[in-house]
């Protein structure tokens, strides 16, 4: 399935900085489907990074990383 950007939202601290970024992401495929929205925060950055450097692809890898990390299905022993 193909998972593409569909949205960014920066949200920004009282001093004007940004302090997060929301990232939004669908696909389909087959009658499957997924959307999520995924909030990037400073410690999901590079390190020495900041969100002023990141560009709309940078978002977007963040974002497809995060969301695979949360949606993988771990096996447990009972």
């Amino acid at each position: 399935m193909e998972i593409k950007l569909n949205r960014l939202a920066y949200q920004f601290g009282t001093d004007g900085t940004t302090s997060a970024v929301s990232v939004g992401l669908n696909g389909s495929d087959s009658g499957n489907a997924v959307s999520a929205t995924l909030q990037i925060t400073s410690s999901d950055l590079a390190t020495g990074k900041n969100f002023d450097d990141m560009t709309k692809s940078d978002f977007e890898t963040l974002a497809k990383t995060k969301l695979a990390s949360f949606t993988a299905v771990t096996t447990t022993t009972a």
